[in-house]
């Protein structure tokens, strides 16, 4: 069995301070998001998986404080184990970054981070959640995984990690892993800035014997085909348990979604163990022609990345558009199946890019510059801002021309007035703070399609007196 570092154990805690020793840069043609998270399996003793969930931090995303030596931000990272309707684990650790400058914070640095745990086999959901202690903004990711145990005698593969760096060496730092220091690449973006992919996957049971074992590595496209076959790797067996290490140039690939496949065989045995991982290719300049004219050649950056989402962040990407669709189209997304709401949400973006021609689509950059805006202002309790009546008013129509703000007083609860001038000559918002917690709902608009109340103030804003 290959050495493991101990996982956190499940139960609740929060780890210390630490300072954030590791940083990355990288491109990326994901917008809008503090962070991603990914996950891998690994055999481990007693029939256990060795979950591993990893994270990746937008660096310029973090607010920065000024501090005694430059800047400093600080954040947390949560992790919640769920299985069912019961949270089996919740573990918190909290990360301080510093810069000199914050013209050293740039948007292609990143910080990796990663945690483990010792799982049975069965169903989980993974909570991630990243609180930026500074300007308390929550953001959260989910994995859904269905972990099956390992088998105790024929030849296994485990899954495979996708890394941006890889290298001998590394012990004593968290990303050490079987004598390597395996950085893992939670986007699976590659690209311009990083042309070249590493992987760390373990094998299991193989044969002592003095034969060797083969390992094929093949290219395929979004469709499942042969794109490229890699030159084949034969090793000596020097255990029944290995760790394969290697890398590639993608060079070679256009922009577009690919897997990368592993195939073992041991030759003593003839047995055979395969495993896949997707990935995603950006190049700006495939968008382009000789004369550096932005064509179409493919998909659209935005399409890469929509393709790239799991279960959950497909939800989060539907859950976005009920806000913008009518309640028509939503009856149809609604009906659609996973692929369905997949193409929905890649066609409406699309359709909607006011320049299609250009590498990015600056209708949906002014849709996450508004969601992150809503984040950091309404956030409240566990609801990030996006889904809050005011996130999304401003979302939808941008930010207030004027914005009347009616504290609590004996007889009134508070309430906001939003007035925006240039919407059908002019329209109005009511949002009222029912319970006095901060969470303002809109109970009056007088814009074409919103709620309607003219007797708002007086069935809501009023405390009525017993």
């Amino acid at each position: 069995m290959l050495n493991r570092k101990t996982p956190k154990r499940l139960v609740s805690k929060t780890v210390a301070i630490l300072i954030v020793l590791i940083m990355i840069t990288c491109d990326s043609a994901l917008a809008g998001k503090l962070f991603t998270m990914d996950a891998a399996s690994f055999s481990q003793r007693g029939g256990l998986i060795y979950q591993e969930i990893f994270f990746l931090i937008q660096r310029d995303r973090l607010k920065f404080d000024q501090a005694v030596d430059g800047y400093e931000a600080e954040f947390q990272i949560t992790v919640n184990v769920i299985v069912g309707d019961s949270t089996l684990s919740t573990t918190s650790w909290q990360i301080v970054d510093r810069a000199l400058k914050l013209e050293d914070i740039k948007p292609t640095q990143k910080l990796p981070d990663l945690v483990a745990f010792n799982l049975v086999p069965g169903s989980y959901t993974i909570e991630g959640h990243v609180l930026d202690l500074k300007s308390e903004a929550n953001y959260t990711e989910i994995l859904k995984l269905d972990l099956t145990s390992f088998p105790e005698a024929e030849l296994a593969i485990s899954d495979i990690v996708l890394a941006m760096k890889l290298q001998k060496g590394g012990e004593g730092s968290k990303f050490y892993k079987n004598g390597f220091l395996v950085i893992p690449n939670p986007e699976r973006i590659y690209g311009t800035d990083m042309d070249m992919l590493y992987y760390y996957v373990e094998l299991y049971n193989l044969q002592p014997s003095d034969a060797d074992y083969f390992v094929e590595r093949t290219i395929l496209d979004d469709a499942k085909q042969l794109v490229s076959r890699l030159p084949q790797k034969t090793r000596q067996k020097v255990g029944a348990s290995l760790v394969e290490v290697d890398g590639f140039s993608l060079e070679t690939l256009n922009s577009g979604t690919y897997y990368l496949q592993l195939k073992v065989t041991d030759s003593e045995t003839e047995q055979s163990a395969s495993a896949m991982a997707k990935f995603f290719i950006y190049r700006p300049d495939d968008f382009k022609d000789e004369g550096g004219v932005i064509t179409r050649t493919g998909p659209t950056p935005l399409e890469t990345v929509i393709r790239s989402y799991n279960e959950a962040e497909l939800e989060t990407a539907i859950a976005e558009l009920k806000m913008l669709v009518s309640e028509g189209d939503w009856r149809l997304v609604e009906g659609l199946n996973e692929e369905g709401k997949r193409q929905y949400v890649i066609n409406y973006w699309n359709e909607r890019d006011p320049q299609p021609m250009t590498a990015v689509n600056e209708y949906r950059l002014v849709f996450e510059k508004r969601k992150r805006q809503a984040i950091d202002k309404y956030s409240i309790w566990d609801t990030p801002g996006w889904k809050t009546n005011r996130g999304r008013v401003w979302i939808v129509y941008g930010t207030p021309d004027d914005v009347e703000y009616h504290p609590h007083d004996p007889s009134t609860r508070s309430y906001e007035i939003w007035f925006y001038d240039s919407l059908e000559g002019g329209v109005q918002f009511v949002f009222v703070d029912r319970n006095g917690f901060g969470d303002y709902r809109l109970v009056h608009s007088s814009k074409k399609g919103e709620l309607y109340r003219s007797n708002w103030f007086e069935e809501e804003a009023m405390i009525r007196k017993q």
